[in-house]
């Protein structure tokens, strides 16, 4: 590397037509970019660099310093997530051009972690930094952007690579690795089922009382979990608040919180950190010696930079605590897992949300550069990104599904999509309006975290959610609460799926006499209808909003694709064979191709799936579905892979105390059925029942749906007739009753009235006489 940076450096002499060589380099977590700061200098200095050649920008660099750094830096390290928002979004300003058109090196840390949606964010980001550069040096032969990317942990390297940035890339593997190597202890620690927290505890106190000889640190995959383990991991419980010896670190702190935790854990100033994957990566923290892991990492990459964290100046110990059968339980054993090689990773760059907010961005990005507004060419944008590009630039015809992502967008849309999740809101974390916010989080994470009435634990403090403030600057408002409450959210999830051509992906069908096997897009909505106190007593908005109004129900409504496995027998139909199936599934799925639990969701109830002879059989269906709008496509290898999954779910139950028999007679009868499924074909012409002349198709009386009130599921309701409004088809609905509240009727659009669970159907219904009718025969 010293070789190749000198080279570029001194063989790029700095001339009126040729500025200065610029460098990029990206780390992915601002934490690990202030970390490598320091060793860049002292590079820069091997190099003959000035001081302040080598420079930073973070959230944590004000904003009036930016341009000094970007003028005289010629190695400039950033956060992808910086560079999007704040270089990208200033393409006009003279200082920013001068930079973007010296760029001659990109380089990309930890590559493995831009995968899933950063990564597929990212990989637009890179393609609209080549862009800008190619306009700006307005050459056809402009030599190609260099791209460097290292990462130990990876399996596919190049294709990854090409994927992410369009390029070609050449790989040194693992044999030229120079890295110190220290002997590592290993370990699986077993615990009985639902206790790995609490082994966790007891293993920490032990390094707490056992010497002052390094620092241990702990994994677990939950934010909430983080916080409970910091809490309870104190020797002395009293001084959590003031002076802890070990302390949480997640994602979502403040800048200054967390640079107060880095640099006590670098200073060797704690006994201990308990951590989400937030510092899996190569930060160097020279005095770790012992690490734990609750449960078995979600992916064999987080295992390897989970591992690389101990041992990394002297020798070192892991241990993993899970139950006995963790990885039985997946087909393997403990030393094999340890052996086995790291996933592919993830990218999809074919997400139409996705696609709209970089289109929105880069249209804003030729603007600032006086370039022309179509696409640029030499880049190698994705498949389908053209048309999109041309809806999102200023009075292109923009397809109605896009409206709420381009609200979110505003005027700035770099700041508007951040590269962590696709169409989704932030909500800041604050006690009051006025008050700094001490924490974020995407609108899918509050309603699983802090959900009103809520405990949202923070630096090892909990605070009670008061209420959410949904406005053009959305934040949840948080008090202080006792410290060991605890709470879960109680969700519903309605599901609408199609088997419509157009809704099908890729074909994937397999259809059998009793049932069948997709893969569609569908529309999901889940909502947080109350919470579950430590004690298990359940409260429901419904009766708390009486005397309270901010607690109330929230939901997320959004689009993406799915598997969806019917199969149309007495034995399914029962829910909860349907749960226990649907939970098996997704949670072997999710460990058979370490794919993220949190990033995958399951359903057994309140599906509704549309085929082209109207509805298919229901109460028969359950759905493993992507939790990204818009998709990322993370269930496609359940479909494409599903004989795989139940040879896995075999083995899983084989490997189960608990009603191993029980679940296993579902699994033989889940493959029996499966047996009879061949591939089926939706024709192009195959077109829905059609509607007679005069009639609709509408829900029948009593039917139990839901609504939707501005665009959001709102409640479940019962259909008590429909009717004609200035020519708009109306449903009468009634509301459940309120404890000791009479049910409450209105009126609402057809339109927004949608199938939910079991209990409903359609019928013929007249449009002149406004009655239930069948058409005369030959029209229906």
């Amino acid at each position: 590397h010293l070789h190749t940076f000198s080279g570029i450096f001194r063989h790029n002499p700095v001339t009126e037509d040729q500025p200065a060589t610029r460098v990029i380099v990206f780390y992915p977590l601002k934490a690990l970019a202030a970390d490598q700061f320091h060793r860049w200098q002292e590079f820069g200095g091997a190099l003959g660099l000035s001081g302040d050649a080598i420079g930073r920008i973070d959230g944590s660099v004000p904003f009036a310093d930016r341009d000094d750094v970007l003028r005289r830096a010629r190695i400039l390290i950033m956060t992808p997530d910086v560079c999007h928002a704040w270089l990208m979004s200033r393409l006009s300003m003279s200082t920013v051009k001068a930079f973007v058109r010296a760029l001659s090196v990109l380089v990309l840390d930890d590559a493995h972690t831009m995968d899933g949606v950063f990564g597929s964010n990212f990989a637009f980001l890179a393609r609209r930094i080549i862009a800008s550069r190619n306009h700006l040096l307005r050459n056809d032969r402009t030599p190609t952007l260099r791209i460097v990317a290292a990462t130990a942990t990876i399996s596919n390297p190049e294709q990854h690579l090409k994927k992410l940035t369009g390029q070609e890339f050449s790989v040194i593997d693992e044999h030229f690795d120079g890295a110190q190597r220290h002997e590592r202890f290993v370990a699986h620690v077993a615990s009985a089922e639902g206790e790995e927290v609490q082994v966790a505890k007891d293993l920490q106190r032990l390094v707490l009382t056992a010497g002052r000889d390094g620092m241990f640190i702990t994994f677990h995959d939950s934010r909430r979990g983080v916080e409970r383990l910091a809490i309870d991991s104190s020797p002395d419980e009293s001084k959590v608040i003031d002076d802890p010896s070990v302390l949480p670190y997640r994602a979502g702190y403040a800048p200054e919180d967390r640079q107060r935790i880095e640099d006590r854990l670098k200073a060797g100033g704690l006994r201990g950190v308990v951590s989400t994957a937030a510092l899996e990566l190569g930060i160097d923290l020279p005095h770790l010696r012992v690490g734990f892991n609750v449960g078995v990492p979600a992916t064999r990459k987080a295992y390897r930079q989970r591992l690389g964290r101990v041992g990394r100046r002297a020798s070192g110990a892991f241990v993993m605590v899970a139950p006995p059968d963790a990885f039985r339980r997946y087909g393997t054993s403990f030393r094999e897992y340890h052996e086995m090689s790291v996933e592919a990773s993830h990218l999809y760059l074919d997400n139409r949300f996705m696609q709209f907010a970089h289109g929105r961005c880069l249209a804003d990005e030729l603007e600032a550069l006086g370039a022309s507004p179509s696409l640029p060419a030499r880049v190698g944008w994705p498949s389908g990104f053209r048309d999109i590009h041309a809806a999102a630039r200023p009075g292109g015809d923009r397809p109605t599904e896009f409206d709420r992502i381009a609200e979110l967008g505003g005027d700035t849309p770099q700041r508007g999509y951040p590269l962590r999740n696709v169409g989704e809101f932030t909500f800041q974390i604050k006690q009051n309006e006025s008050t700094e916010s001490f924490g974020e989080m995407t609108h899918a994470q509050a309603l699983r975290e802090a959900y009103p009435g809520a405990v949202y634990l923070h630096m090892a403090r909990a605070y009670e959610v008061a209420a959410w403030h949904t406005g053009v600057f959305p934040f949840i408002r948080v008090k202080p609460t006792v410290p060991h409450r605890s709470t879960r959210p109680c969700i519903t999830t309605w599901i609408n799926a199609s088997l419509m051509r157009e809704d099908l992906i890729d074909g994937h069908l397999l259809r059998g006499g009793n049932g069948l096997l997709a893969e569609c897009r569908m529309q999901i909505t889940e909502r947080v209808d109350g919470f579950v106190d430590g004690h298990g007593r359940e409260h429901k908005y419904q009766d708390l909003r009486q005397r309270n109004p901010n607690l109330r129900p929230r939901m997320r409504n959004f689009r993406t694709s799915g598997v969806v496995l019917c199969i149309d027998e007495p034995w399914f139909r029962d829910e909860t064979n349907r749960r226990r199936v649907s939970d098996l599934m997704r949670e072997v799925f999710t460990r058979e191709y370490s794919v993220l639990s949190q990033d995958v969701g399951s359903s057994a109830t309140r599906i509704s799936l549309r085929g082209v002879k109207g509805v298919e059989p229901k109460g028969c269906c359950v759905v493993v579905f992507d939790e990204v709008c818009g998709s990322l496509r993370l269930t496609e290898k359940l479909f494409l892979g599903f004989k795989h999954i139940l040879d896995r779910l075999s083995v899983a139950t084989a490997a189960r105390a608990d009603d191993s028999r029980e679940t296993a007679s579902l699994v033989d009868r889940m493959r029996e059925a499966f047996s009879t499924y061949t591939e089926d074909v939706v024709s192009d012409d195959a077109q829905p029942v059609p509607v007679p002349e005069g009639y609709e198709q509408v829900f029948t009386r009593g039917s139990r749906v839901c609504a939707r009130q501005q665009g959001q599921m709102a409640e479940d309701v019962e259909i008590i007739q429909p009717t004609l409004m200035k020519g708009r088809l109306m449903y009468q609905v009634v509301t459940s009753p309120r404890p000791g509240k009479p049910p409450v009727r209105h009126w609402t659009s057809a339109s927004d009235v949608e199938p939910s669970g079991d209990e409903w159907d359609y019928a013929w219904w007249n449009r002149r006489t406004e009655t239930y009718e069948d058409p005369p025969d030959g029209e229906s």
